[in-house]
């Protein structure tokens, strides 16, 4: 037998700064195909966790440290789930880890990619935080900050609480004026076509770099109630 507490307790001894549990009773609204049981059968229970993305590198005239840092972070992420899909099934359950790439469903016209289940909203549904305007999870302790992962289970747990109300401000529309593209719609899309050929460039030697974090660096809400700023 599992507990949610062990779960939590074990993520946060791997390194996730969040973690939340999510029933599958949540997902009555998943759109079709993308719906936790269609990758998992008896999927049970949603297991959200985040790990955070220092800030500072936001606010500096090169780009190399924040790309160099979305890697790190993301490695740190697929191991955290690498970790607990191993500890559940060593417990006797099945376990799937969720990841971010690749994807299964690409629209090369649009370069538009979808994850077989959408980090975010799961993240929202474990109680992690709320989406924002610029469609990234916005947590209460550290903004949109992070970076997601997941993995799903047969083992049924406690769920966490979902978080209520909105972190992102009705009468707030920073990031979709902010964004150089206008990528981002009043509506709450996101044009990935614009977004990854203005944002995801290369280097004079090749190396792709993430040349544009304007949507979370003008988040009001990018480090909950902690600001940094150059002088």
């Amino acid at each position: 037998m599992i507990t949610s507490a062990e779960i939590k307790a074990y993520a946060a001894q791997l390194g996730a700064d969040l973690c939340g549990i999510a029933s599958i009773d949540r997902f009555y609204d998943a759109p079709e195909g993308f719906h936790p049981s269609d990758v998992l059968n008896d999927t049970q229970s949603v297991i959200s966790f985040a790990c955070r993305i220092p800030e500072t590198p936001l606010l500096i005239n090169t780009p190399s440290p924040y790309t160099a840092l979305e890697d790190i972070v993301l490695a740190r992420v697929n191991q955290i789930a690498l970790s607990l899909t191993l500890y559940i099934e060593e417990k006797g359950y099945k376990a799937v880890l969720i990841p971010s790439v690749p994807y299964d469903y690409w629209d090369a016209s649009s370069q538009t990619g979808k994850g077989i289940l959408s980090l975010k909203h799961l993240g929202n549904k474990a109680g992690l935080g709320s989406i924002g305007k610029n469609s990234l999870l916005c947590n209460q302790e550290y903004g949109n900050l992070i970076k997601l992962g997941a993995v799903i289970s047969n083992v049924a747990l406690s769920p966490d609480e979902m978080m209520t109300g909105d972190l992102c401000a009705g009468s707030c529309h920073l990031c979709i004026k902010s964004c150089p593209v206008g990528a981002i719609g009043s509506d709450g899309s996101v044009s990935q076509l614009k977004c990854r050929e203005y944002s995801e460039i290369k280097n004079k030697r090749g190396v792709e770099i993430y040349a544009c974090n304007e949507c979370r660096k003008v988040c009001p809400n990018r480090s909950g109630s902690r600001k940094l700023h150059i002088y």
